[in-house]
């Protein structure tokens, strides 16, 4: 079932399995592709092909997972090149012969407002990985249009945030140079951003050059379908910034259809792959690697439900070194009540399940040893058709230089 993530929960580990497309922008999937879990890996520092896709199926992800998870290493998959000739959105393959087409695209409710909740965990080689978590705020208004004409002003805001060791206090400084700035954009039905960000807030960090970077960030997370109807198998290209690790980045990508299902009730569920060129800049240099992600989507109710990805990068091409950040968005609606609280639900508006309780620790005795720490049932989808099958939970890996 479609579960939520705890609210203001201290930084977990997760145990994300990152989904990626082929490594040929011009063709569809196969379904033995389509299947693949395979996280990205930084680019070797020499030309080299793709690895072989696994073996094995793979199931639909929990929204986050127990600390603790045992290490998994699925195999690498290659970068698809990116047609220079294709503007962003544009196909750059269609399904196969026969396929049913859909029109994909944000719902964009009147008056909406999402708390999207982040979980990440950063991982340097040699080094202890650290976590944090964001809380952050979307709002939806002065909407428009309807269908694919559809667009409403997004309002972004910072809600919280926390670090844990070693690297919190790194993160958590970056964090403080744009924590208190709200920033403005048109968002289409396509995901696309139109026109600049605008950015307002305080004077001191309004000035920095971190606050000016965050005017060609993408606030919805740089969600993006094509105008026409797509069908599983379809790749269309993007090129989009995000701030993540401290700094706006530059995002290249290749995008497909990769699943289409539908659960006991018969709403739709689709999911999205995508994988490209990562681009960010740093104090040492510009560091450059990989970006590969899944986006599960909530078809019938156009909302995003859970984006997961993994970004890999090295500062020095031919450096053994690197950093892996693995990062979970959850989405969820904020609904009022009669008394004027807000709830969080799904995006489609339907409540999360509770997560079955705990069992009690037994009590110890002053000269026993701390009792393991009780591992949390991982957040789980509602069943679909086809049923996915479950894989072993991974360790989640980290993200770039905060």
């Amino acid at each position: 079932m479609l579960r939520g993530v705890s609210l203001r929960s201290s930084p977990v580990t997760l145990a994300l399995l990152l989904c990626a497309c082929t490594g040929d922008a011009s063709r569809p999937a196969t379904p033995a592709e389509r299947n693949n879990v395979s996280p990205v890996v930084a680019p070797p520092t020499s030309p080299a092909a793709p690895a072989a896709p696994s073996a094995g199926p793979a199931d639909l992800p929990s929204a986050a997972a127990a600390n603790g998870a045992p290490a998994t290493t699925p195999p690498a998959t290659g970068v698809p090149v990116i047609p220079t000739d294709i503007a962003p959105g544009g196909l750059t393959a269609l399904p196969p012969a026969g396929t049913e087409l859909i029109p994909v695209r944000l719902a964009l409710k009147d008056d909406s407002v999402y708390q999207v909740t982040t979980l990440g965990m950063v991982a340097f080689t040699g080094v202890q990985p650290s976590g944090y978590a964001r809380e952050e705020r979307v709002e939806l208004d002065e909407c428009s249009g309807a269908d694919q004409a559809r667009r409403c002003r997004l309002t972004h805001r910072y809600v919280h945030f926390e670090a844990e060791p070693p690297n919190g206090r790194i993160y958590a400084a970056d964090e403080q140079r744009v924590d208190k700035l709200i920033s403005r954009h048109a968002l289409l039905a396509s995901g696309a951003r139109e026109g600049d960000t605008a950015v307002e807030g305080l004077a001191e960090q309004l000035a920095s050059p971190d606050a000016q970077a965050l005017r060609e960030v993408h606030r919805f997370y740089c969600l993006r379908f094509p105008e026409e109807p797509i069908g599983v198998g379809a790749k269309w290209k993007d090129v989009c910034h995000l701030r993540t690790g401290g700094a706006v980045d530059t995002r290249e990508v290749i995008w497909e259809f990769t699943n289409l299902s539908t659960d006991d009730e018969g709403h739709r569920r689709a999911e999205f792959t995508y994988v490209g060129n990562y681009l960010a800049p740093g104090d040492r240099g510009e560091r450059r690697g990989t970006v590969a992600g899944m986006l599960y989507f909530l078809l019938d109710a156009g909302e995003p439900h859970l984006l997961r990805e993994k970004i890999v990068t090295r500062l020095d091409p031919a450096s053994s070194f690197t950093t892996s950040t693995t990062i979970a968005y959850q989405f969820a609606r904020m609904v009022k009540g009669k008394d004027g609280k807000e709830t969080a639900m799904r995006t489609d508006g339907q409540p999360f399940p509770v997560a079955p309780a705990l069992p009690p620790v037994a009590p110890t005795d002053a000269s026993s040893s701390t009792p393991a720490p009780t591992t949390p049932a991982p957040t789980t989808p509602a069943p679909a058709t086809p049923a996915p099958t479950t894989p072993a939970p991974a360790t989640p890996a980290p993200t770039p230089k905060h």
